[in-house]
This record gives structure tokens, sequence and C-alpha cells, in this order.
């Protein structure tokens, strides 16, 4: 009952909070519900990219990568999800520029190669978005229901009504203060009980279990590389980080509209450097390092102690603070699905109003109306992303963010290249994300390897590149870019 009144409580603060956001804020015109009228300022913006980028796979997967791969998982889950930012920067600066008054890197795709590879894209970001609101589901979904022994089923209906009704009416401005207010209690929670458990349970008595793994073969969980930074396993592991990140960066539309949001540039590159490398970077090291590790040394066992790996954060909080510290850990993990959750949602509200709102109706219609239209479709989205995160109940989130970057890198090649270079073609665009595609998977299934999955993320990512360039190298077409300088949507 505890974790029902919890959610219920949230349920009414966070539409409490949507239902005041618009009556102070105007939210009856496109640019102000998409990029908050492009005016936020550095402080807005940083905490809202660092809390959106706390995914539960931040906290529960970086454990999760510390448990399987020792003290180098969650090293090496902050440095590969890092990476792709230091990529986007000068990836949206860039659009920026080209597209002074853009809001979707999908509206640039179809000046660029036209509407067939602007759909094609069009179907990754959906799909990015699915996928994007239904982990964060299943790991809300698991930290809430084994902390509080309630159903699952309805932990995810629950969440996933109070965000889609909350984005829904609050749009990019109500995201970004929903983000600054979780900011602080993420923050708090990581920041004071982590080290708590490091001091309950003892430095001496972690490293000393840590080598009991690292040295006994009969150890369940033995891994004589548990205490290398630097493990091949973990080295391999940070390149499939990077590469999923990279797809869920550059195509999260999302990340663009808060960029775009920003007053200047100056303060789109701060923000973002803060957020994420002095930010939220030292987070999953310490879920990893300490969480992972703690389980590890206190001879947790997948299938005996947990169901999944995924489990392993939740049950070192609730042994080590089955009171109150349990309950707030609950609460981190709902506050980072549900934000990163929300930043997937306002990404897919801008691609609604901007990209498939003129596809669906062509005779031009008044700004209320797109966004009423956005604001109805993202709750219709909402009950797909209840019955996918049910279907998926059980499965590992780190299995399934490793499999997801086999997808979402594909379509990277034609797009950062076509960017920055006149010559790509739509054709060869399109050819680089079909080979992409269909290299990565079946290097994925088919190489007969025990990381296989680390040579199909690696072919999804590099074989589009190379199409896009040996293709282009010799055609004579050259795009205009001061074309789009007056662009509009």
């Amino acid at each position: 009952m505890n974790g029902f009144l919890i959610l219920g409580a949230i349920g009414i603060f966070f539409i409490s909070l949507a239902i005041i956001t618009t009556r102070v804020f105007s939210t009856n015109e496109v640019d102000e519900f998409v990029v908050a009228g492009r005016r936020l300022p550095f402080g807005l913006i940083a905490a809202s990219v660092m809390v959106s980028w706390i995914w539960t796979t931040s906290l529960l997967g970086a454990a999760e990568a510390g448990m399987l791969y020792g003290i180098g998982g969650g090293l090496a889950f902050s440095l590969g999800s890092m990476v792709p930012f230091l990529v986007f920067l000068p990836v949206v600066l860039r659009l920026r520029n080209l597209m002074p008054y853009g809001v979707t890197f999908t509206s640039f795709v179809k000046l660029r190669y036209g509407k067939v590879v602007q759909s094609i894209l069009l179907v990754f970001v959906l799909l990015l978005a699915l996928y994007i609101t239904v982990e964060q589901l299943i790991g809300v979904g698991y930290a809430f229901s084994l902390t509080f022994d309630i159903s699952y089923t309805w932990v995810v209906i629950i969440s996933s009504v109070i965000i889609t009704a909350y984005i829904s009416i609050a749009g990019l401005r109500g995201s970004i203060f929903n983000d600054l207010f979780q900011f602080f209690i993420i923050a708090g929670v990581v920041f004071i009980f982590i080290p708590l458990i490091l001091k309950q349970y003892g430095m001496d008595t972690l490293y000393n279990g840590l080598i009991e793994v690292a040295e006994n073969k009969s150890n369940p969980n033995y891994n004589p590389d548990v205490l290398n930074p630097l493990a091949p396993a973990a080295l391999r592991y940070m390149v499939i980080a990077m590469v999923v990140s990279m797809g869920f960066v550059l195509l999260g539309q999302g990340y663009y509209q808060k960029a775009l949001s920003a007053i200047n540039n100056k303060t789109l590159i701060w923000s973002f450097l803060v957020g994420t490398v002095f930010a939220w970077a030292p987070i999953p090291m310490l879920f990893g390092s300490v969480l992972g590790g703690t389980g590890l040394s206190m001879g947790v066992t997948e299938g005996v102690d947990i169901n999944v790996t995924t489990d392993i954060a939740a049950f070192v909080y609730k042994d080590f603070f089955s009171g109150a510290g349990s309950i707030l850990f609950s609460l981190m993990i709902f506050m980072a699905g549900i934000t990163t959750a929300g930043n997937s949602l306002v990404g897919l509200q801008g691609i609604l109003v901007t990209d498939i709102h003129p596809k669906l109706f062509k005779k031009e219609k008044t700004d209320k109306e797109k966004i009423n239209f956005a604001r109805a479709a993202t709750l219709i989205f909402g009950g797909l992303i209840i019955v996918f995160a049910l279907l998926l109940e059980g499965v590992s989130l780190l299995y399934i963010d490793i499999f997801s970057g086999v997808i979402f890198a594909t379509p990277l090649g034609a797009f950062i290249l076509g960017l920055f270079w006149r010559k790509p073609k739509p054709i060869i665009a399109i050819a680089s994300i079909i080979i992409g595609l269909v290299g990565g998977i079946m290097t994925y299934f088919l190489v007969e390897s025990d990381i296989s999955d680390f040579y199909g993320n690696l072919a999804s990512l590099i074989l589009p590149f190379i199409v896009v360039i040996v293709g282009s190298i010799f055609t004579k077409d050259e795009f205009n870019f001061e074309s789009l300088k007056n662009e509009r949507e």
C-alpha cells in the first residue's frame, strides 16, 4: 500500500506542476511549446541535461556492469556514454548555424536528402523514443516492485500515465522545471547514501570480497579481472556503451530541443559540458564500483539472491537501508526514469509538431491545433509504452541496451557526414543505412564469438560511414548549405 500512496503523491505533484507551468508560461505557440522560446539560461539546461542522461540504466545498468565486469564496468559505462556528447556539440552547433530557426534534426534531413530519407529517419526516431521510454519504465518497475513488494504491472501503468500526462500538458519548459527539481533529489541520494554504504560496509571488507571473487574459481561470480579497471571485457563494453549511446544522443530529438532552447551558443556549450562531464559522469562510476562491487563482495548471485543482474543496485540499497534509504533509492530510480522518459517524449512532441503533422494534414493548421495534436498523440503513445514494458518484464536492461546499439547507430553516418559535407547523395544515404543495419544484425547473430555483441555494434556504426565516404568521393553533386539559412518550421 505504501508504494501506491507514493506513486499517487508523485502523480498529483507532477500534474499540479504541469498545470502551474502552463498558467505561468504560455504554451499556445509551437516555438514556446517545443523549444521554450529559445531563451533558457545555463543552470536550467545543465541540470536538465544531467538529469535526463541519468537513465535507469545509468544507475541500475551501471551497477549491473560493475557486477559483470568488475570495477572497470562503471568506469567503462561512464566514459563510453559520455563520448557521444562530445560529438553532439559540434553537430548541434553546426545545425544551429545552418538553420537558426530550426527545431528538429529530421527537418534538416528532409531539406538535405529529401522526404524518403527523412521518413526513414523518422522511423528510427519513433522507435528510439519508444525504446527509451519503455526501458525507463522497466527500470522503475523493477525498483519499485522489489522495494515495496507491489505489482510490476501496476507500477508500469501508473508511471506511464504520470509522465505522459505531465509532458502532454507542460511541453519542454515543464520538463526542464521538473528536471531541475529532480536534480537535487537524485544528486542528494547518490552523493549521500553511496558514501554511507562504503562507510558501513568498509573499504577493507569490499576489497577482500573482491579478492575472493578474483581468486576463488568456485565462487559463482568468479572473475580474475574484477579489480582491473582496464580489463579487456570492460574495455570492450566501453566501446559498446559508446556506440549504444551515440544513437541515443544523436537521434534523441529531446537533446536538440534542449540545445536549441539555449539563449546563445556559449550557454549551449557550457550547459552540456557541465551537465555531462562534471555532473553526470561520476554517478555511473560510483554505482558500478560501489554497488556492483559491494554486491560481488557480498556474494550476491543471479538466480539465487536476485532474479536478474539488473536488480543488484536495489538489492544492495535494500540490504543496507531497509527503511527510509530503500524508499529514497526507489524514488531516485523513479525520478531518473521519468526525467529520461520525459526528455524522450518532449523530443517526440517536437517531431510530431514539426515533421509528422504536416505529413498527415496537408492543410495549414494553427499552432494551437498542432500542439493539441502532439498532446493527443503523446497520450496514445503512452499506451504503447505500457504494452511493451509489460512484455519485456524480466529482461536485463543491459542486454536490451547492448542490442539497441546495433539498430540505432546505423543512420549516423549519413546524418553526420551530410551535415558537414556537400557531396553525399540521398541514394548513398539510404544505402548506408541499409548496409549498416543488415551488416550489424548479421554480425551480432552470425559471428561465432562470445563478444559478437562487440563486433555487431562496431559494424553498425562503422559500415555506414564507409559506405557514405566511398560512395561520395566520385560524385559531382554539391549541396548548397546556404539555402537552409532562412528555413522556418
